[in-house]
């Protein structure tokens, strides 16, 4: 995680300094109710306007 904080500017992260980082998931977003997409992450859940896909995906609007 320093080395994450120690960057400056953009840079690109070599395959080797890309498997060092961990805890960077992401929550998968998905359909709470019609044209509603929610994100759970630590218990805490956000849902805000945005459309639902066939595939249960959702789409932020």
């Amino acid at each position: 995680m320093k080395k994450i904080l120690n960057l400056s500017g953009i840079q690109k992260l070599s395959k080797e300094q890309q498997k060092e980082i961990t805890g960077a998931a992401r929550p998968r977003v998905y359909c709470g109710g019609p044209r509603q997409c929610c994100i759970n992450h630590g218990g805490n859940e956000f849902c805000d306007y945005g459309y639902c896909m066939p595939n249960g995906n959702c789409i932020w609007a």
